[in-house]
């Protein structure tokens, strides 16, 4: 399928955006060690830009409804960049936790970013455009982790410098090549935004997004610590190994996740994803060796590489149109609040037993999917709803 041109930048300003992400993930080992933190102080580096950005991305979402995501998305990236090279040129626990939270105003926008792939792209289109941005997202998690393992040798400063020289090309290469988009005012207060996020339909979607992204991140922030503890292997092969489930989870997306849209559609293909996270905290509890432990990451990142795109395409679907950037704004501040949660409460598990760290993710996407059970049987009795 024949994809908008103008989707192109876009995809490229994302993949920008979440290295910094997946950059800091192998690095918490390190930084528990060589600033002498404890493990909820390191959950703390992910949950801090996460709060930032649910103060951030509302209003974000309005204002790109405005005046456009461009420039929305622009602005947002110079915050990220700010965050970055001030890690880079930190020399204290404070001072990295100071510019967490500046990046974590940058990091608001990808409620706009998500708006800009719905306003360019036909309702044909979407899922599969949602699919590869999806990829995107699993192609930050092979080159970022395995970038920062392979840099980490130099010490903690390369890894943010290269975060800073990504960022500032990215700024260059939206400017140019990211088209502004002509929108007409948009005329929804603040309160009416609520309002129709508190559609059955919206909220729902909303709901089961909290409980996923709450699974996903509770484990994959802790990750490096989770592998340390468990499996006992060195910050390199921790990264080594998400960036095999970022290939795996790139090619389930672009592969079958479309074809499976089409096919069940995605309230369907979510519960799917849901139903293989759940397969895998499971084996990561019961997990006793390195071989099941790699095939409990393969089986965890194709759960997400479904459930996410399809909960996504799903919110565009019943926001209005008028409505998205606010809408989406606010779905990106329900990310957020579970990356407030998820991090710094697996951080504190780890603490106690790491053991029981994949328990609460499995029951998060227990719920998630008992959620998705009730929206089948309401539209089965009143399709469209």
């Amino acid at each position: 399928m024949r994809l908008p041109r103008a989707l192109i930048p876009i995809y490229g300003t994302t993949l920008a955006d979440t290295l910094g992400y997946t950059l800091m993930i192998p690095l918490l080992p390190t930084i528990v060690k060589e600033y002498h933190a404890s493990y909820a102080v390191a959950g703390a580096m992910l949950s801090v830009p996460a709060l930032c950005s649910t103060v951030a991305a509302p209003v974000w979402g309005k204002v790109s409804d405005r005046i456009g995501r461009k420039p929305v998305i622009i602005v947002s990236q110079f915050f990220s960049l700010a965050g970055y090279l001030l890690v880079a040129l930190a020399h204290g626990l404070w001072l990295v936790l100071a510019a967490r939270i500046i990046s974590g105003f940058g990091g608001g926008s990808l409620g706009a970013v998500e708006s800009y792939v719905a306003d360019v792209t036909s309702n044909e289109q979407r899922e599969f455009a949602y699919a590869i941005y999806g990829a995107v997202f699993g192609l930050a998690f092979v080159i970022g982790p395995a970038a920062s393992g392979a840099l980490l040798r130099h010490g903690l400063v390369l890894p943010f410098l290269l975060a800073t020289a990504i960022e500032a090309a990215n700024i260059i290469f939206t400017w140019l090549f990211v088209p502004m988009q002509k929108r007409a005012r948009s005329a929804t207060s603040i309160r009416e935004t609520l309002r129709a996020a508190m559609a059955v339909g919206v909220r729902r979607v909303l709901l089961r997004q909290f409980l996923f992204i709450l699974a996903v991140v509770m484990f994959l922030g802790n990750f490096s610590l989770f592998v340390d503890r468990m499996m006992h292997i060195s910050v390199a092969q921790a990264a080594y190994l998400l960036a095999i489930a970022g290939v795996v989870g790139g090619i389930v997306l672009l592969v079958f996740v479309t074809p499976l849209d089409k096919r069940i559609g995605d309230l369907w293909t979510s519960q799917i994803g849901l139903l293989a996270g759940i397969a895998a905290y499971a084996l990561f509890i019961v997990s006793t060796n390195t071989p099941v432990f790699i095939a409990a990451t393969i089986v965890w990142s194709v759960g997400a590489a479904a459930a996410e795109p399809s909960l996504t395409t799903l919110l565009t679907k019943r926001a209005k149109r008028a409505d998205r950037g606010a809408i989406m704004g606010l779905s990106d501040s329900v990310n957020s609040a579970a990356m407030i949660v998820g991090p710094a409460t697996g951080a504190a598990i780890i603490g106690l037993d790491a053991h029981l760290l994949p328990v609460l993710p499995a029951l998060a996407l227990a719920a998630a999917f008992a959620l998705g059970l009730m929206t089948v049987k309401q539209e089965a009795v009143a399709p469209g709803s």
